[in-house]
């Protein structure tokens, strides 16, 4: 009976903590090559300097890009993976910048998309020379439209993420006719892992934070940029977390299990 009575008292603990998730229907619809994966497991990885779209992050975020990426190495090897140095990379990336020149445009803000495949290409190719690396890393860091909602606590959801409006000033009041539908921005960590071999293994996103915030001090009401991007370790930690489920299991990660590839 007291057996009996202990393995109820555990499954009701399990049921009330799977129970306390709250699902967020924003999450990222990932992609996982779960069978290459399987195959040929990722044990060293090197994190990119550049972003994968070839295009430079935003002014906005550029301060911010050494602190995430450092959070990212971090959180991979805190869940058993190495990371090679990322000169390693930089020496590829500039050696085939020199071969097959520059692909953006910074004057149009365009990608050419065939010297970008190049550029790519080449850099792949002398980083399997590192017999030890096992894949290549990008971590964009990206700015987007978002919106606070209408409701009582006003609310913004994206990528996994539910964040409550940011103040700035000597008071964190707001009027009631506050138009909480204006579009602001937001930032997220776009992850995308190849193969030394080009081959894509997985690629998701994870919300991070808001870029601007009421601010209290102004007579008429409006959003403003913050004064403060990206300072909440906590939330860039959540972000990094859903931006790398399922490759690495976050513990109560925001959205029911996928069903199995038919």
């Amino acid at each position: 009976m007291r057996t009996s009575f202990l393995v109820i008292s555990v499954l009701a603990l399990v049921l009330t903590a799977c129970s306390s998730v709250t699902y967020n229907p924003t999450v990222f619809d990932y992609f996982i090559a779960e069978e290459t994966l399987t195959n040929k497991p990722v044990k060293k990885v090197i994190i990119a300097s550049v972003n994968v779209t070839g295009e430079p992050t935003l002014s906005i975020l550029r301060d911010s890009v050494t602190k995430i990426d450092g959070m990212v190495g971090d959180y991979l090897r805190s869940n058993n993976y190495e990371i090679a140095p990322q000169h390693l990379f930089n020496n590829a990336w500039q050696q085939a910048l020199l071969n097959f020149g520059e692909f953006y445009d910074p004057t149009t803000g365009k990608v050419d998309q065939l010297g970008w495949q190049k550029v790519m290409a080449s850099t792949f190719q002398s980083l399997q020379a590192h017999k030890d690396i096992d894949a290549v890393l990008f971590t964009d860091l990206i700015a987007h439209d978002v919106q606070h909602s209408a409701g009582m606590k006003h609310y913004a959801r994206w990528y996994g993420v539910t964040r409550e409006p940011a103040t700035q000033g000597a008071t964190a009041s707001v009027p009631m006719d506050f138009n909480w539908t204006q579009i602001i921005k937001g930032a997220s960590l776009v992850v995308t892992l190849y193969s030394v071999e080009g081959q894509p293994l997985f690629s998701s996103r994870g919300g991070l934070d808001t870029l601007h915030a009421v601010d209290s001090r102004k007579s008429q009401k409006g959003f403003v940029r913050r004064n403060k991007i990206l300072s909440n370790s906590s939330r860039i930690d959540e972000g990094i977390q859903l931006a790398f489920h399922p490759l690495i299991k976050m513990a109560r990660y925001p959205a029911p299990p996928k069903p199995p590839a038919q």
